[in-house]
């Protein structure tokens, strides 16, 4: 058994709510992407604070080289143009892929929730595709529901206590950087 027993008698109580086997796998979804939604977003938050200062160094070099390389093909220099706007590509790939790391942790949880799933609903087909001799289980569900909860989350992060201080954090650093110029 993947998960500890007590572990397992939490995550299936929600399951066993209601009447219906279908409402039963929806509701039971659902509580089990929320769970998975928060601890994903406590992670990443948990991840920001000690990179923020990295990311924001790293945002603040991808933005100076850019406006330098604005600079220069303006001034018709295009060896300075070539360098900055090459410095500013090099940056720009390690802003991009540090910050895809730290969204990447907010979804850690939900492999998990799959691998407890696979060993209670494995097998058992909810949903036939008319047409087809495809079904879909309980990771259609799960999914679905996440994705869901992820859209919902994200239009409730800035008014919820720690995501808004992250949030402003964030807007301060863009103010104190200033715009990228456009060519």
């Amino acid at each position: 058994m993947l998960a500890p027993e007590w572990l397992d008698t939490l995550l299936i109580a929600p399951f066993r709510l209601p009447a219906s086997p279908y409402a039963g796998i929806w509701l039971g979804s659902a509580v089990l992407a929320f769970w998975c939604l928060i601890i994903g977003e406590l992670t990443r938050a948990a991840l920001f604070f000690p990179q923020f200062r990295r990311f924001s160094r790293m945002h603040d070099d991808m933005v100076r080289y850019h406006n330098l390389s604005v600079d220069a093909i303006h001034a018709g220099n295009k060896d300075a143009y070539l360098a900055a706007n090459t410095l500013a590509h090099d940056t720009f790939g390690n802003a991009f892929f540090a910050q895809a790391a730290t969204g990447l942790a907010s979804i850690w949880p939900v492999p998990f929730a799959l691998a407890w799933m696979s060993q209670r609903f494995e097998g058992i087909a909810l949903y036939a595709i008319p047409g087809t001799s495809y079904t879909l289980g309980y990771v259609f569900v799960l999914i679905i529901v996440y994705i869901a909860e992820r859209i919902l989350f994200a239009k409730l992060r800035p008014h919820l206590p720690l995501f808004s201080r992250i949030e402003e954090i964030k807007r301060k650093e863009r103010e104190k950087r200033g715009p990228m110029r456009p060519f």
